[in-house]
């Protein structure tokens, strides 16, 4: 046993702990933390141990490292790039409960808790070698001894000698297993050999067959498609022949909504599994999900795997274990599929590469998009950014040649980009003399839209029922008391909640600082906009989708399914709705105020804004029938709002660019933001206080701040930020390592921030 450092998922720098000399960086081992047991990530051993008495850890979990060896590359760069342990992103990509099967037998007899015993490490980390290349085959490794919990039973025969003395059914199931290779799904057994369950339990019970627990044989419920060969166009048969195979270049698909950037993804991935290798398929939110899982399955039946936030452990740990054993070819999923055990990868793609939801806002803070581009680099395979409204800095590195531009801008089979029509709602106002929700033209379409039985979609990018409450006596809001934020007041559960901490209470009859009856809701919410809608339209079937009707599981998946039915006339919702869906019926979209997004205190904001109209305006006139978008806005002239009606990305990146160079934004310069917090702001300022000073020593380096953070105080924590600024991402990188921040530490980073206000 040697001193050995083990990182935990947990803010705490490495612990040393007694561990069998030979394991490897990567393997994973039980150890006791307070006398509660955890999981940790050997690194290697201490070569300065503490003097203080060492604990010896608890097991080995697994054998060898189980990530293919490019995966475990991609992990050492993304914990150096972003400051941030192995472990925490090991937690990512491998469920803690997926673990190895000691059990699992060799040749000659021996099983690899044989080999643990005799500490042979070494030859443990040759088969591992062996099994990652194909050239040592492990089937029974991630089975399950205990039968409890979710998956499907295996029957496997043992290594005892067939007896002579068996009846006529035990005998049955015997040659079965013998003809089936050893091993047979528990149910197949019974049907094939024609025998009740007792009979197994008595052959188990005498040690001539074990029954183990398979994962990786579960299959997520998806909805059932007709998989139907469509025609590539000329313009789509071009970005495809485009993209040389077999080695790295990163591709920016740039393609209007609807001209058919999915049917080349799905032809490259074609060619790829055709050509023995996999695909790595992220789509930026669950929503997106549902119906490409439809598409992929009916086009590569039973050669998908999915991996997202809302699959249930067991589901995960399926896809996760079909993917180690290399049975599920094409992965599909959210950001962190980025980081799933596919190995021999052939082609990345990376579905509207410009979300901000491929960016996480907790540690670590990964961004897949970026760590996709590094793990195509590393397989040696080309990737595909796709989108209708590329990021800036994609946008940038395709234009300076970093990026190889391919361009679809023509919908396929006729279908013509909708037509957008702008409502100033500073007019409306003042021809009605209040606040117009909804204008006279925005009501005129949705009547003649619902009687010619198509579809309304409304978007608001807000939801609740009012955004905030005031008193007009004192003028004062009700505000959150452990965060710097308004509550929002929801009227289906009457209570005012603040969306960042998640604390509620029922609203008051009388102000808390004045005490007068004044107090009134401001502005309007997703839910106010159904309330509305009900009383203007009683027989529409009206849905909602936001963060509040969506909580349960499939909700979002159900609605969305509902909607493409032509099951819903009038659906509102929040941005969820903008990207990626189709809705055969939809004619008309209605955004309601498009300026909330240009009120943030950010650079992108803009960019962000142009994002969200162009994405929602395509969602109209996607099939047979013409759209309409109606766009309602108090800053018609806004570049962002010109740009997004005229659905016109070169003139908005022409128009953004030079503003960015201008005051050395990125995607001329990167950037990095420390955040601290603390009990009291001057808590939370001193520590950036102290490295400010450290970090003045680097020339080439802008340093804003320490100052207050957009939200000063979130969950009783004050919050103040530093932000870095530098020409060339190495600058950065020399500030992590002059002052490395501590895990246990104060202070986080946040490297390529997309977010600076929350």
């Amino acid at each position: 046993m040697i001193p050995t450092l083990i990182e935990l998922a947990r803010p705490l720098p490495p612990l040393t702990y007694l561990a069998p000399e030979g394991l490897q960086v990567g393997m994973r081992v039980h150890v006791k933390v307070r006398n509660s047991l955890t999981w940790g990530l050997v690194l290697g051993s201490d070569a300065n141990p503490p003097r203080a008495k060492l604990k010896p850890i608890e097991a080995v979990l697994d054998p060898f490292p189980l990530l293919p060896p490019k995966l475990r590359d991609l992990l050492k760069f993304a914990a150096d790039y972003y400051g941030c342990g192995l472990a925490h992103l090991m937690a990512l990509c491998l469920p803690q409960h997926v673990q190895a099967d000691w059990q699992t037998p060799l040749s000659e007899g021996e099983r690899l808790c044989d080999l643990r015993a005799a500490d042979s490490w070494q030859r443990l980390m040759d088969i591992g070698d062996a099994w990652h290349d194909g050239r040592q085959s492990l089937p029974s490794l991630f089975h399950r001894r205990e039968l409890r919990g979710a998956g499907l039973t295996e029957v496997c025969r043992t290594s005892l000698p067939h007896p002579v003395k068996v009846n006529a059914t035990q005998g049955r199931v015997l040659s079965a297993l013998e003809t089936a290779g050893g091993s047979m799904l528990e149910s197949e057994l019974i049907e094939t050999a024609q025998v009740s369950a007792s009979v197994l339990n008595t052959l188990e019970k005498h040690g001539l067959i074990e029954r183990v627990r398979r994962l990786d044989l579960l299959s997520q419920k998806r909805e059932d498609v007709v998989h139907k060969q469509v025609v590539l166009n000329e313009e789509q048969r071009k970005a495809i022949d485009g993209i040389a195979m077999q080695t790295f270049g990163v591709h920016l698909l740039y393609g209007v909504t609807g001209s058919g950037k999915t049917e080349v993804y799905l032809e490259l991935a074609q060619r790829v599994l055709e050509s023995g290798k996999r695909v790595l398929w992220l789509v930026p939110e669950i929503g997106l999900t549902p119906r490409l899982l439809a598409r992929l399955e009916a086009r590569f039946p039973g050669r998908v795997a999915v991996g997202h936030a809302g699959l249930n452990n067991t589901e995960k740990q399926a896809d996760v274990v079909r993917l180690l054993k290399d049975e599920a070819p094409l992965f599909v999923g959210v950001r962190n599929a980025v980081l799933a055990p596919l190995r021999d990868i052939g082609l990345i793609v990376v579905d509207e590469e410009q979300e901000a939801s491929y960016k996480s806002e907790e540690h670590p803070r990964i961004n897949a998009r970026d760590l996709a581009i590094k793990r195509a680099q590393i397989e040696n395979c080309p990737i595909v950014l796709g989108t209708a409204t590329p990021s800036l800095e994609s946008w940038h590195a395709a234009q300076s040649g970093r990026y190889k531009l391919l361009q679809l801008l023509e919908r396929p089979a006729g279908s013509q980009l909708p037509r957008v029509l702008v409502v100033d709602l500073r007019e409306c106002y003042k021809a009605a003399r209040k606040k117009v929700v909804f204008s006279p033209l925005l009501l005129k379409a949705m009547n003649e839209t619902l009687e010619r039985r198509e579809q309304v979609m409304l978007l608001l990018n807000r939801r609740g029922f009012e955004n905030f409450w005031m008193c007009r006596a004192c003028g004062r809001t009700l505000d959150c008391p452990h965060c710097s934020v308004s509550l929002t007041f929801h009227k289906g559960a009457y209570r005012l909640r603040c969306h960042l901490c998640g604390w509620e209470t029922a609203p008051p009859e009388i102000c808390p600082h004045c005490g007068t009856e004044h107090l009134r809701g401001v502005g309007e919410g997703t839910e106010q906009i159904e309330d509305q809608l009900s009383a203007l339209f009683p027989a529409a079937r009206i849905l909602r989708l936001d963060r509040d009707t969506t909580q349960r599981r499939g909700a979002l998946e159900a609605g969305l399914l509902a909607a493409e039915q032509g099951e819903v006339d009038i659906l509102v919702g929040t941005q969820m709705l903008a990207k990626g869906h189709t809705f055969p019926k939809l004619t008309l979209v209605g955004i309601l105020n498009a300026d909330l997004g240009l009120k943030i205190a950010d650079f992108r904001a803009a960019e962000r804004t142009f994002h969200l109209l162009t994405q929602v305006a395509g969602r109209a006139g996607r099939a047979d029938l013409p759209g309409r978008v109606i766009l309602q806005t108090y800053s018609p002239d806004h570049p962002a709002i010109v740009h997004a009606v005229a659905q016109n990305f070169i003139g908005f990146a022409e128009a953004e660019l030079p503003y960015r160079q201008g005051m050395g934004y990125p995607p001329y310069a990167a950037m990095s933001l420390y955040r601290s917090e603390g009990e009291s702001p001057e808590a939370a300022i001193e520590p950036l206080r102290q490295l400010k000073t450290r970090l003045a020593t680097i020339p080439s380096l802008r340093i804003l701040g320490p100052l207050e953070a957009p939200i000063a105080k979130v969950k009783d924590r004050y919050r103040m930020q530093l932000i870095l600024k530098a020409r060339i991402r190495n600058s950065l990188s020399e500030a992590m390592h002059l002052a490395p921040i501590k895990p246990d530490g104060p202070i986080t980073l946040d490297r390529d921030p997309l977010s600076f206000g929350t």
